[in-house]
């Protein structure tokens, strides 16, 4: 009985095992060299106890990713918009800033990662454990379900202030292994003197391929917290359409 029980031990750990090598060799499939055009809309809205009232700020830009690199098109028509609104908030401090804001937020690395987005996610397996893997169907075809738990690493000066972080990753499949969406959501709750921080968050990815690419094309970042006596929460989304 014993050996039957370690048999279904290892069993258990392999297919686990499995799961997370399938998974990370897909990955290995999308290199993302091959040139790509697409138009990425950004959209953020936030709110705090001192700011009620939420901002919802949104803009589009062009990019187009290749052997010389990433490059960023800022549309004549939404440079002039954002002027606009900052000479308006001059004016009147009140006044809200909708596509000045978004465009501060695009930001290389992150554009990199939705259009690149099996890079991103072996990143996150990075330190994921394998917990579940099951079999399903999506839209009437064959998937799989992985579900990782994810340790957060902090720097040591960061880490001694952190009384619990956790997170949970669920990646959906296609029968070739290669993710469809993912689910990612984490909280961290962290002490600075007599202060008590709390964060939580969800982010959903939704993929696409394009050549060599596995490209995030619905990203969002809901977002909630507390400290310093202030609650908070908002999120970003990002969609990309193909050119």
């Amino acid at each position: 009985m014993k050996a039957m029980l370690a048999v279904m031990m290892l069993a258990a750990a392999s297919a686990r095992a499995d799961g997370l090598a399938d998974l990370r060799a897909a990955l290995a499939k999308f290199p993302a060299q091959s040139p790509l055009r697409a138009a990425v809309t950004l959209e953020r809205q936030q709110q705090d106890d001192e700011h009620p009232a939420p901002e919802h700020a949104k803009a589009t830009v062009e990019v187009e990713a290749g052997a010389e690199g990433l490059r960023v098109v800022y549309a004549n028509d939404v440079v002039a918009r954002a002027q606009a609104e900052i000479r308006a908030q001059e004016a009147d401090p009140e006044k809200q800033t909708p596509t000045a804001s978004a465009l501060r937020e695009f930001r290389a690395l992150d554009l990199a990662g939705v259009l690149d987005g099996a890079a991103a996610l072996a990143r996150a397996l990075t330190n994921a454990t394998l917990q579940k893997d099951a079999r399903v169907a999506i839209g009437g075809h064959p998937a799989r379900q992985l579900t990782f738990a994810v340790k957060p690493k902090f720097s040591k000066a960061d880490a001694k202030h952190i009384k619990n972080a956790e997170a949970t990753l669920v990646v959906t499949t296609d029968a070739e292994n290669v993710p469809l969406s993912a689910d990612l959501r984490g909280s961290v709750k962290a002490k600075f003197l007599l202060m008590t921080f709390e964060q939580k968050t969800h982010e959903t990815w939704s993929y696409a391929r394009a050549g060599d690419r596995l490209v995030a094309v619905q990203h969002r970042e809901d977002q909630s917290g507390s400290g310093m006596g202030q609650n908070f929460s908002g999120w970003t989304a990002t969609s990309v359409v193909l050119r």
